[in-house]
């Protein structure tokens, strides 16, 4: 049974001028200034395992929600890198469910390259495009979407393709536009963010499955608002070297152009 996953809140401020691009920030005496100890106040109301990390240069990322340490600790990092600019200290790991973890004083380092998610044009560059290829097949893909429409109960008769599913696992699919998509397919579960006027939407999925035609199907989908899609699918007619076509299994007669990104683009990272 699929059970929602809490999904964790980022939020983060760059309140300084450009910095000069170091590869080494010197030192740091930590410490918080206003608004991030306002938000790291806050943060001991959310439920689960929680994390904060900040950057010397204001910004912030916090997580919550989560069952691990590691996995709260890297949304809070992602969080604050996706509000660096190149040229600005890049972001530490501060707090671990209410507990400070980061030294008195740390060394810092000045980041060249930001990735602010959500953004298709951008993400190739920054992650790189995995060697991925693969042709499909539209038709039979299609009547097993009908098929499936017809009677969920068809779902337990899609074949699946493990070739496709490694392919895609641990990795981005997404559109190629600046208001962009980028789906995270992991085992047993996933998620899609997508970027909206209001900000960016997160649905959740419970599994997944990539067939030998290229049906990729995502079940028992719910948004952070509540929403339940139920099954979402797509059809990726070919992938060439980790750029796709692909058209949603609603309208298959539209094709985009999407692909395959060596990375987790739902976040903001820096190098």
């Amino acid at each position: 049974m699929f059970v929602k996953r809490v999904l964790a809140l980022v939020v983060g401020l760059a309140v300084l001028g450009p910095l000069p691009l170091l590869a080494d920030g010197g030192s740091w005496k930590v410490a918080l200034n206003k608004r991030q100890a306002d938000k790291f106040a806050a943060l001991k109301e959310r439920p689960g395992i929680t994390a904060f990390a900040i950057s010397p240069d204001g910004a912030w990322g916090h997580s919550w929600g989560y069952n691990t340490t590691k996995a709260a600790s890297a949304r809070a990092l992602a969080g604050c890198r996706g509000f660096l600019k190149p040229g600005r200290r890049d972001c530490i790991l501060f707090a671990v469910d209410g507990v400070i973890v980061a030294q008195p004083v740390a060394k810092t380092r000045v980041v060249s390259k930001v990735y602010k998610p959500i953004n298709g044009k951008t993400a190739p560059a920054f992650f790189g495009r995995a060697a991925v290829n693969f042709t499909g097949n539209k038709a039979a893909a299609v009547a097993d979407y009908k098929a499936l429409e017809k009677a969920p109960s068809h779902r337990s008769r899609l074949a699946r393709d493990k070739q496709l599913e490694a392919a895609l696992m641990k990795r981005s699919f997404m559109n190629t536009q600046h208001r962009a998509f980028a789906i995270w397919f992991e085992v047993g579960h996933g998620a899609q963010h997508s970027k909206a006027n209001s900000g960016i939407l997160r649905t959740d999925f419970g599994e997944w499955v990539a067939t030998k035609d290229g049906l990729v199907c995502m079940f028992d989908s719910v948004s952070d608002n509540g929403k339940r899609y139920g099954t979402r699918c797509l059809i990726i007619h070919e992938i060439d070297n980790g750029a796709a076509r692909f058209s949603w299994a609603t309208s298959p007669g539209t094709k985009y152009k999407g692909q395959i990104i060596a990375g987790d683009a739902r976040y903001g990272a820096a190098k």
